[in-house]
């Protein structure tokens, strides 16, 4: 039997409560999308990792935020025109300054950089590859964010189902996408892997429950999706309210908020019911869930 229609029981993402997430492995405090980062946020003892995945040019799935490697590392060109082996050889904490969101020539002396000393190259300044995440963090629950898709790429949603599926990790997956068309995609294999809501479905349920909280029931309680990943504001906009947690819980989704900071507002986004939170600040989030709500943990079965 074909691998991608094998059956499993999906878990309800709403049990799950509550998951702290290290968004970009925790990008404030170690390097974004490396292993050593993933690994100190381990450490720290987050729930969740946060990654957003492109396509290299030899098709190896890779862990960076942007299309280019430019803004973090010390090379340039789009991840899509370089080879795994050009990638790796870069120093992905080029620019990483600890607790600031530094940038290519946003800063002034190059003293902050503390991974410029070829002392400290190793796990910190390599970008992870999506297999190495889903081998060496078992008990992590991974987010993984499809950034590019057809036509702007060669489409990889099918490369990205079946190393979850080759990793047997289908069951702590779950992908997320601000491109419609590639969570569409990713769905079509029929996986059992979870996706979150699409923008599209965010925007239907968000209208939805103008026109009253049993209209967005319905309309999400049958969706495919098993999440709602938002931000507490979209433009003046505000997404995580009471009213918005109430009736997405009530068709059975989570809402995971992305991405926070301050310790006060995860204290408020806890209080209001949410069922995950997305910081770089792995350090912080962890023990403010643990004081103020039931940190949940990964164990496979």
């Amino acid at each position: 039997m074909d691998r991608l229609v094998l059956a499993f029981v999906e878990s309800r993402w709403i049990d799950r409560r509550v998951i702290s997430y290290a968004h970009r492995g925790g990008s404030f405090e170690a390097p974004s999308s490396t292993i050593g980062a993933l690994e100190h946020a381990c450490q720290v003892g987050v729930s969740g990792l946060e990654l957003d995945v492109h396509s290299t040019a030899d098709g190896v799935l890779i862990c960076c935020h942007d299309d280019v490697v430019d803004t973090t590392t010390n090379g340039t060109g789009r991840i899509s025109r370089l080879s795994w082996p050009q990638i790796s050889e870069l120093n992905a904490g080029y620019w990483f300054v600890p607790y600031i969101k530094a940038s290519p020539a946003s800063l002034g002396s190059g003293q902050e950089y503390i991974f410029r000393d070829e002392a400290n190259l190793g796990k910190m300044t390599r970008l992870a590859r999506v297999d190495e995440v889903l081998e060496s963090f078992p008990n992590c629950i991974v987010n993984l964010d499809i950034k590019s898709t057809a036509p702007s790429v060669e489409p990889y949603e099918e490369a990205l189902v079946r190393l979850v599926l080759d990793h047997e990790a289908q069951e702590r997956v779950i992908v997320s996408s601000f491109l419609d068309s590639a969570i569409w995609r990713l769905r079509q294999s029929k996986s059992g892997i979870s996706t979150a809501a699409a923008p599209g479905e965010i925007s239907e349920f968000y209208f939805a429950l103008a026109s009253g909280a049993q209209a967005a029931i319905d309309l999400a309680k049958h969706a495919p999706y098993v999440a709602f990943q938002i931000p507490r504001f979209h433009g003046e906009i505000q997404l995580a309210t009471p009213r918005f947690v109430e009736a997405a819980h009530a068709a059975g989704k989570a809402v995971h908020v992305w991405t926070v900071n301050d310790k006060a507002e995860m204290e408020m986004l806890l209080e209001l019911g949410v069922d995950a939170i997305m910081s770089d600040l792995p350090s912080v989030v962890v023990p403010v869930i643990e004081e103020r709500a039931t940190h949940y943990l990964y164990k496979p079965n």
